[in-house]
């Protein structure tokens, strides 16, 4: 019987060819395994706060491969445990940085979230039932690139192949979803990041 790593990596390559890097340790269990059917239940997406460039000129520099090495090997490398379990950089290339549970959510709750508090996740335990992705911005105006938009959603669609999730609509919240008090990632709204998983369903 096939891990959800395999899962993944098999749907990835499908959906993102020669997008992808693997960053080392990324199939390693470092804090649990996924606790519903050994799959995580959604993908909650952030923003780094930090990028090279706020352009969405894909010729400037910061959109270059490369410009935002920095950041990535921070979300990898800072914890002992990733930041996230995806950074999306601003050419569209996909780092994965874990398959299994790591720390992105932080405290926050669905419970008082109409919809979202159908996936049953208990307050302040995002990090244990959902995947993180962190989509290098500046986090100050809505500054993704069209490449970052179409990575995004082929990624989450690449989640859903592997998870058999039945849909979006509740599979895709903001981190200030989760956590409004205290976040303001993603600038883009719900509508949008299920716009642009259904383009590429």
């Amino acid at each position: 019987m096939m891990r959800f790593d395999e899962h993944l990596e098999s749907s990835l390559e499908k959906r993102l060819p020669g997008k992808v890097v693997y960053m080392k340790g990324w199939r390693k269990v470092r804090r649990s395994p996924w606790p519903r059917k050994g799959v995580p239940i959604a993908l909650m997406a952030h923003h780094t706060a930090g990028a090279a460039t706020s352009s969405r000129n894909p010729r400037n520099r910061g959109n270059q491969k490369g410009a935002n090495d920095g950041i990535i090997n921070f979300v990898q490398n800072h914890y002992r445990v990733p930041a996230a379990n995806f950074t999306l950089d601003r050419d569209g290339t996909v780092y994965v940085h874990s398959a299994f549970p790591v720390w992105h959510a932080g405290k926050g709750s669905f419970n008082d979230v109409k919809r979202f508090n159908r996936l049953r996740i208990p307050p302040n335990r995002g990090n244990d039932f959902m995947l993180g992705v962190e989509l290098v911005s500046k986090g100050r105006r809505r500054d993704f690139t069209k490449a970052q938009k179409e990575s995004f959603g082929k990624l989450a669609n690449a989640c859903r192949d592997a998870t058999g999730w039945k849909g979006f609509w509740m599979r895709l919240p903001n981190h200030k979803t989760w956590a409004p008090r205290r976040k303001v990632d993603t600038r883009y709204t719900l509508k949008a990041l299920r716009r642009w998983a259904r383009k590429f369903k």
